[in-house]
């Protein structure tokens, strides 16, 4: 069975502190010298002991030469630390409930199946588009969107070709991202606009057409920002002879 000592180091008292108490409730009133020699607690160590337990209520102190030390009857104390833990309870239930509040608000973070044409046109407004994960045939669908004055980065999605388009700086991917749609793996890519506005792509692998959706949470923005930035700086360029006519 645990020891005494040990269940009362469970609810937060030291070791010395536990030993301190309990050999306090066996005498009505006694001094520090007398606790030490009973306890076993070293007498360097008795007195910031007991102030420590007088502090948090567990025992009282009586002035006088010597002073005199009186353990506080442990009903008291339970119903305190009853009291005490219950309130910390509560506390942090409150704080969890307003995190899962919170978490709710953070995980609704879509606007679902925009579709490629409303894509195309909020693609015509941005001045920087960066798309990841490209596949040539996403390309070639979206490319007469680009205006003429916005600076295009892509990075292909691993054995993808290049489109015939002088305005847009090309890297290939060094690993292949990609999700599973109605069981088969396809290229999972992102569409960032001016650096506020990210958009998620793939092509539905039954009926060939292209689910758009945006993210709405902006740390989920932030995210798909990073991952970006890490594949374009670890990827290389592409070749010329890999443009696709």
């Amino acid at each position: 069975m645990e020891s005494v000592v040990k269940r009362l180091q469970r609810i937060g008292l030291t070791e010395y502190e536990a030993k301190v108490y309990l050999s306090l409730l066996n005498d009505h009133i006694t001094t520090a010298t007398k606790l030490a020699e009973k306890s076993g607690v070293p007498r360097t160590k008795i007195y910031s002991v007991l102030e420590t337990l007088a502090r948090r209520g567990w025992i009282k102190i009586y002035s006088g030469v010597p002073l005199l030390f009186k353990a506080i009857d442990p009903k008291d104390i339970f119903e305190k630390v009853k009291s005490e833990y219950a309130d910390f309870l509560d506390s942090v239930k409150t704080t969890l409930e307003k995190e899962v509040i919170e978490m709710k608000e953070k995980f609704v973070i879509k606007k679902f199946d925009l579709g490629l044409e409303n894509l195309k046109e909020e693609i015509k407004k941005a001045k920087t588009i960066q798309i990841s994960n490209a596949t040539t045939d996403f390309l070639k669908k979206i490319n007469k969107a680009f205006s003429k004055d916005a600076a295009v980065k892509v990075l292909l999605f691993p054995g993808e070709r290049r489109i015939a388009d002088g305005n847009i700086e090309f890297k290939e991917a060094e690993m292949k991202i990609v999700c599973i749609i109605k069981g088969k793996e396809v290229p999972s890519m992102s569409v960032i606009l001016d650096e506020s506005r990210t958009f998620t792509v793939f092509k539905d692998p039954v009926d060939d057409h292209y689910i758009v959706d945006e993210m709405l949470y902006d740390e989920c923005s932030k995210c798909f920002g990073e991952w970006y930035n890490l594949g374009w700086n670890a990827a290389q360029k592409t070749h010329g002879e890999d443009v696709c006519q």
